[in-house]
């Protein structure tokens, strides 16, 4: 390996890590101009031309070491990322020094070899000491260590070589002389090419937004492997970027690569029998949990469980603790027994606390806390587990723990029915400081701050800002449009845009975005057609439509409701579908007169929500609950659910639900005035106090763009302003009933109120 990495590729690359890249060339230049303009506003350099330019700021000369020791450390990178990096905006620098680089650069291209001899003895000059004062550049410093080994190998080429350099040189300058790969230039050493791959690594965990699109980082890897082809990171983050595009083959094909190389020391070999080797590599037993890793993102249920089992007997036998927990961290997730789950989780917690491994002890107890809540345990029971993972995660600063433990407490929040503590804690999230300046300083932007935008977004949506909401869509859609968890924003905009269309009465519109939904979560999309069915009236579809859905919901296993690596997504939608699925039901035995069945069905659904302590979907189930009662003509009874959940309705419900119950509200009160009997003058001022509840839905309803249910606002009034003699303004809501009708008409069978919105 050092024999054959010692050997130059051409004439002037003589060293892996020293040689003179076209590149290195354009730092130097760089350097040499700023170094000379400040000579001369020093009065030490005879260029009159920087004479004119003002002193440099502190600003701009901390900038310029910065971004020295960036170009130094960095790969090499083609001459049009070059012109980004020095355009204004990423570093405050003079413009002048830039322009007379780029000057300069070309001048040497015009020169040819010579130029890059006059190069060479200029760098010589900066690092020289003068009769007065110090050296521009130490020659013990970062930058003069790399300006003489630059000149050290200018000074070892050959003139072949030297003529090969302007010409790389050339060719790296003149864009229309590039080939077709903009990289062919571009050479890395095993230095930059250790700090290229951690440097992405850390991107792709914390901020997959500012590491290189799949491509282009495909093609840099590409260029790492075929100059460093023993650099077996440099294959794993290749096996994570094919993770990215959802490869399997190349993944599996990447991760094998990664595992090839390496995996026997020799030192092992020389002291140890083979057999003894193999089994204590912890190589293989990395290799072996990062395949089970792998078939489980894929849904590979069995096969990533043979990988786990292969692991846990290769840990068992080395005694390695860590891979252990890693590994039943990993049964945990993939166990399907809810009560073997929460076993599981309980032992990795108490495991890892004992063993110090603070990042699994908090991942297990996250994990825990969500299946808690899943089956039920008491809320204050679930926000002790919370509180107790966030101090553990502030003692060892686990920053990316944090992030989980708040996504997933907004998610308990939406669970339990308060959207607006879940917006609050969404919005504590993306307020955070999650920089690490030991790690770049990169911010956190991954799937947990993408939960937080799109909670943002539905929170927007409930309260009828949809233009707001449209832009944090947006927003969402240019952070995350490319990345493994983009279809957070796209089930959101589409389940935003479903329920505006179905309230607009565009069945079309609707059954397209049905449709749309499937690709991404079939059982969501099922219960929305099914809703879509029954507001159309189509009850024989709509039957269909819910006993499809009450058989994939049986078949659902809770487990497969949230991904270990992001505790909460789509935390409890197999419980909420099985109360819209009941509640659905309801509407449909309902609108075929069977309300005893009807009745049972709102029953198991009010059962399920009191369980799991979903309060808003019990308030809502509840009104569901009236509204039948009130087709029983069991007014009283109906009266006294709204009564009893409107409290509820009005603080955490949305929009749409604050206004369908204030019309259900009215209308049992309106029917409640037609069973009690008194005089004609209690009766009419009784239905008088009716009004301002039904302007009050016809507000919201328009506010939300609702104008279907704005229609059955305005023509209770119309009927309700005959009843009481007032012939003017019953002659006004009949004109804008039939003002309403003509722009959006709509044909459906159905008059039974769907408690279900956004």
């Amino acid at each position: 390996m050092a024999t054959r990495e010692s050997l130059p590729l051409n004439s002037f690359k003589l060293n892996n890590d020293d040689r003179v890249s076209p590149f290195k060339v354009a730092v130097l230049v760089f350097v040499r101009e700023y170094c000379t303009a400040r000579l001369a506003q020093l009065g030490m350099s005879p260029h009159s031309h920087y004479n004119s330019i003002p002193p440099f700021s502190p600003q701009q000369c901390k900038d310029f070491c910065l971004l020295s020791l960036e170009l130094i450390q960095c790969y090499d990178v083609t001459w049009e990322d070059f012109e980004i990096i020095l355009e204004p905006g990423h570093y405050n620098l003079n413009a002048t020094i830039v322009s007379e680089f780029t000057q300069s650069l070309h001048q040497i291209v015009k020169d040819g070899a010579s130029g890059l001899l006059d190069l060479g003895e200029s760098l010589e000059k900066l690092l020289m000491e003068p009769a007065k004062g110090k050296p521009m550049i130490r020659r013990d410093s970062v930058l003069g260590i790399f300006i003489r080994k630059m000149v050290l190998q200018l000074d070892r080429m050959t003139f072949e070589g030297t003529v090969e350099l302007s010409n790389n040189l050339t060719t790296y300058l003149d864009k229309s002389k590039q080939s077709d790969d903009p990289l062919e230039l571009v050479q890395v050493s095993r230095k930059q090419a250790e700090l290229l791959v951690s440097q992405q690594l850390t991107m792709l965990q914390r901020n997959e937004s500012l590491a290189h699109s799949p491509v282009n980082l495909q093609k840099i890897i590409d260029r790492i492997l075929h100059e460093n082809k023993d650099f077996a990171e440099a294959n794993f983050l290749a096996h994570l970027n094919e993770m990215r595009c959802q490869d399997f083959g190349q993944a599996e094909k990447r991760l094998h690569q990664s595992y090839d190389q390496g995996t026997i020391s020799v030192e092992g070999l020389i002291h140890s029998k083979l057999e003894e080797n193999l089994m204590n590599n912890k190589t293989f037993r990395h290799a072996s949990l990062n395949m089970a890793f792998l078939h489980a993102s894929f849904g590979h249920h069995e096969l990533a469980v043979t990988a786990l089992c292969e692991t846990v007997a290769l840990s068992g036998e080395a005694a390695d603790h860590i891979c252990l927990q890693e590994s039943l961290a990993w049964f945990c997730h993939l166990e399907e027994n809810p009560e073997m789950r929460l076993k599981m989780m309980e032992r990795l917690v108490t495991k890892s606390s004992e063993s110090n491994l603070h990042y699994l002890a908090s991942l297990g107890l996250a994990m825990w806390t969500q299946d808690c809540a899943l089956t039920g345990v008491v809320p204050t029971r679930i926000f002790e587990y919370l509180h107790t993972n966030d101090v553990a995660n502030c003692q060892h600063s686990l920053t990316d723990m944090t992030l989980t433990c708040l996504a997933l407490r907004a998610a308990i929040w939406n669970f339990y029915g308060y959207p607006r503590n879940a917006l609050q804690v969404s919005q504590l999230l993306l307020t955070l400081h999650t920089g690490d300046p030991t790690k770049g300083n990169i911010y956190y932007n991954n799937e947990h701050m993408h939960m937080a935008i799109c909670n943002i977004a539905l929170h927007l949506s409930r309260q009828g800002r949809y233009a707001d909401a449209e832009s944090i869509t947006k927003f969402a859609a240019g952070q995350y449009a490319f990345q493994q968890h983009s279809q957070m924003w796209k089930m959101t905009d589409l389940h935003v845009t479903f329920y505006r269309t179905l309230w607009l009465g565009q069945w079309d519109k609707a059954e397209l975005i049905v449709s749309q939904l499937a690709v991404f979560d079939r059982a969501e999309s099922q219960a929305k057609k099914a809703h879509l069915m029954l507001c159309k009236g189509d009850t024989c579809q709509g039957k269909s439509v819910l006993n499809a859905l009450e058989e994939k919901l049986s078949n659902i296993k809770e487990s497969s409701n949230h991904r270990m690596p992001n505790p909460g997504w789509k935390m409890g939608q197999n419980l909420r579908l099985q109360v819209q699925c009941l509640m659905l039901r309801a509407v449909l035995l309902s609108a075929r007169q069977n309300f005893v069945e009807a009745l049972l069905q709102i029953s198991q659904a009010s059962d399920i929500c009191t369980k799991h302590h979903m309060s808003l979907q019990l308030a809502l189930v509840g009104m569901q609950s009236a509204e039948i009662q009130l087709l029983m003509n069991f007014t009283a009874n109906a009266l006294d659910l709204v009564r009893k959940h409107l409290n509820i309705i009005y603080t955490h419900g949305s929009l749409f639900e604050q206004g369908a119950a204030t019309y259900l509200l009215a209308r049992c009160l309106l029917a409640e005035s037609g069973t009690k009997k008194c005089d004609p003058g209690e009766l009419k001022s009784k239905k008088a106090e009716i009004f301002p509840l039904l302007t009050r839905a016809k507000r919201i309803f328009n506010q939300i763009e609702a104008f279907h249910y704005v229609k059955d606002v305005v023509f209770m009034e119309a009927l309700l302003y005959n009843h009481l003699g007032y012939e003017k303004e019953r002659n006004t809501r009949a004109m804008l009933f039939k003002q309403l009708d003509e722009l959006y008409p709509l044909k459906t069978s159905n008059n039974i109120q769907i408690f279900i919105g956004l």
